[in-house]
């Protein structure tokens, strides 16, 4: 108690100053409108600005939060739309019941042939092999194998993924795969040259399996390439300073076309992964 008074008394001339100046503010303010409404002004302004770098700062630090709660709201609806879409067409095998979880990619490759994700759940959440994977966009892969805790997604950047695909406007199927060039990019193979593309068209899964429901967005036709009487086709390409080679495979009136990818392969962080609750039925009616 006697060094906080000793400090007063050491500092007296100090408080005596800042005693002084806010009265003589305070009788400024009273009594004067100009500078009233001044200060005031500038007390709101100075209030606003650390208000809204504070709001800033706190939604900064909240934007895994709200991330997380945007991941469950958009599983959620999933999982109602698949619900609609089965009770409009009970008796349909193309439209089985899915249900939706959502993963983690935390490993994913792009630069080779035969290219993978790893995702961060596995079998004790439920997931097996030949599960489909889409994001928010458009269709990733297919699961080839779990683990415990994760599991390992053969990317539909890999030459032996195979999808089955229709054109959304003519409902022509086709089967989807990468030739090993653009990572934009994939080849709809198996549609006739009679049938009336046009680039710009929507490509959509084609649901002829229980990997993925009907109607996931794939990408949009950029190119139809006609190619008549042709045998493989060897493309070189780059990567990583090295010449790689690619089939591409032509076949007699048939169309190649080129559809470019919804999803951005190169940069996945969320993804869904889709179960099949009707999947053994399907198997063992097959058998």
């Amino acid at each position: 108690m006697q060094q906080l008074i000793d400090f007063i008394i050491r500092k007296k001339n100090v408080f005596v100053y800042f005693l002084l100046l806010s009265f003589s503010l305070s009788l400024i303010f009273k009594t004067n409108l100009f500078q009233k409404s001044k200060i005031i002004i500038f007390s709101n302004s100075t209030a606003n600005y650390f208000n809204e770098m504070f709001n800033n700062l706190n939604g900064y630090f909240d934007l895994r939060r709200v991330n997380s709660e945007l991941v469950n709201e958009n599983l959620f609806l999933k999982n109602q739309l698949e619900n609609v879409i089965n009770k409009k067409q009970l008796d349909s095998l193309d439209n089985a019941i899915f249900k939706y979880q959502n993963a983690k990619v935390i490993s994913n490759s792009f630069s080779s042939f035969k290219n993978y994700l790893i995702i961060d759940k596995g079998l004790k959440h439920g997931l097996e092999n030949e599960m489909g994977i889409i994001s928010s966009k458009g269709i990733v892969g297919i699961i080839n194998y779990t683990t415990k805790n994760y599991s390992s997604v053969m990317s539909v950047l890999n030459i032996d993924t195979k999808i089955n695909a229709k054109v959304k406007r003519t409902s022509h199927f086709g089967t989807l795969e990468w030739n090993g060039l653009s990572s934009k990019n994939l080849l709809l193979n198996d549609i006739p040259e009679t049938a009336e593309i046009k680039v710009g068209d929507s490509i959509i899964t084609g649901g002829m399996s229980l990997i993925f429901p009907e109607g996931i967005n794939i990408g949009v036709v950029s190119e139809i390439i006609k190619q008549k009487n042709r045998n493989d086709t060897i493309a070189n390409f780059m990567i990583n300073n090295q010449v790689k080679i690619a089939k591409i495979q032509f076949k007699e009136n048939y169309l190649n076309i080129v559809v470019k990818l919804h999803t951005d392969m190169n940069n996945l962080d969320i993804v869904y992964v889709i179960e099949s609750l009707n999947k053994e039925e399907f198997k063992n009616i097959k058998k």
